[in-house]
């Protein structure tokens, strides 16, 4: 038998301006790394509201799996409707928790805002503003593309023909390894 425990539950209920309420359950859970990795929550269906108003949810682990390994921590996650529900009551192979929502629990979900709600502060006048540098995305790329050239080992230098090579018909002298002209 497993031998799994829910040792703390989180409970967030978000109510929304339509009506509907979420129900955000996390309970962290004690037990063999290979049982808590199968492990999920599922909710008991109610044909009808139950009189405590808690919703019965189960740490279920599906069958086959080895009870044996290493002890180890693990949040288990659910997320569902909450128009009814005052609480959950968590039940695992190490027991029962109860967990009860405040009245003032339900909390309104947060609307997207079309604007921020305060503009960038101005500098102050005793200090000048900086000016912005303006991105440029082939700066970038040609940066990438010399630092890729340097690891396969390609030089960026101009190459210096030696001595007694013959010059290229209708070039001009080939530069020497110092002369390259940085202006």
């Amino acid at each position: 038998m497993l031998n799994l425990k829910i040792e703390t539950a989180a409970v967030r209920v978000a109510a929304f301006p339509e009506g509907d309420r979420l129900l955000t359950l996390r309970a962290t859970c004690l037990g063999p790394a290979a049982a808590l990795a199968a492990a999920r929550l599922v909710p008991r269906r109610h044909a009808q509201v139950p009189e405590d108003g808690l919703w019965d949810i189960d740490l279920v682990v599906d069958a086959g799996v080895e009870p044996g390994g290493a002890v180890t921590w693990r949040d288990v996650v659910f997320i569902g409707e909450a128009d009814w529900c005052e609480g959950v009551r968590l039940h695992s192979p190490g027991g029962v928790l109860e967990h009860r929502i405040a009245p003032q629990g339900a909390q309104l979900a947060p609307r997207p805002l079309a604007a921020p709600r305060w503009s960038r502060p101005a500098a102050p006048a005793s200090s000048p503003a900086k000016p912005r540098r303006r991105f440029d995305p082939f700066r970038f790329l040609l940066d990438g593309a010399a630092t890729a050239m340097i690891l396969a080992g390609v030089s960026l230098l101009p190459m210096a023909l030696p001595a007694n090579a013959a010059e290229p018909a209708g070039q001009g002298p080939a530069p020497a390894a110092s002369g390259f002209d940085r202006n």
